[in-house]
């Protein structure tokens, strides 16, 4: 038995790389947005455990100990870093969706 490999027509193509930058658009957006609801959360956790001021973790591997205090600052740290990753795959994205526009109308 031998296998049909079908290419699909132009306009299920188009779509499917419309979708595709359209779903890169989004997956940005909520990256972007993380840091400011679901990854705002004030609690600092060690392994899962919630921390409190003057607690320590174990870091990985015998590699030391970090305080609350320590991690609680990685948390907010990230939080720009995060944002700032979630933009520039939105703006990727946006970038990738007005070339495909503009190709298709010409």
């Amino acid at each position: 038995m031998t296998a049909v490999h079908s290419t699909g027509s132009p306009v299920a193509r188009r779509r499917a790389v419309l979708a595709a930058h359209v779903l890169v658009v989004v997956v940005g957006l909520l990256v972007l947005v993380y840091p400011f609801t679901v990854g705002a959360s004030p609690s600092v956790t060690c392994r899962g455990v919630v921390m409190q001021p003057g607690d320590t973790c174990a870091k990985a591997g015998d590699n030391g100990t970090q305080t609350y205090e320590q991690r609680a600052a990685d948390v907010r740290n990230a939080r720009p870093v995060i944002a700032a990753g979630g933009l520039l795959v939105a703006g990727f994205g946006a970038v990738l969706l007005r070339g495909e526009l503009r190709r298709s109308r010409t």
